[in-house]
């Protein structure tokens, strides 16, 4: 049975804090196999929100298993770190925007705009033809 190993950061009383920065050193060695409270940890949100989610939008949370005789759900830790890196969002590469000959106006076109619109729309389909 091997165990895996995440830093999470824990403030006074031992509750997490996303806030602070972790202490020199501190390892927890986290359970192959975690319950409610632990992917609470891990994904950061409160109990009750991942039992609501649980029925609500079984897709916002990894896939969970329930043994036999039980009734509460377990995950793999493992499982929910493949999950975590599967929705890992790429950095984005900066690209030169190129600046539009006239800027868009906000809100609904003009009259005038739909209308010359629809007139280079036809004079388009009429040169095809």
């Amino acid at each position: 049975m091997h165990h895996i190993t995440i830093t999470p950061i824990a403030g006074a009383g031992g509750a997490i804090q996303g806030d602070m920065p972790p202490p020199a050193g501190h390892i927890v060695v986290w359970p192959p196999v975690i319950g409610y409270d632990g992917l609470s940890v891990l994904l950061g949100r409160a109990v009750g929100t991942l039992q609501a989610d649980r029925c609500r939008r079984p897709e916002s949370l990894p896939p969970a298993s329930t043994p036999p005789g039980s009734r509460v759900p377990r995950w793999i830790t493992a499982d929910v770190l493949d999950w975590l890196r599967e929705y890992r969002e790429q950095r984005a590469q900066p690209h030169a925007a190129e600046p539009s000959p006239t800027p868009r106006r906000r809100g609904r076109p003009t009259k005038a705009e739909v209308v010359a619109r629809m007139r280079a729309a036809q004079a388009v389909e009429g040169g095809e033809a």
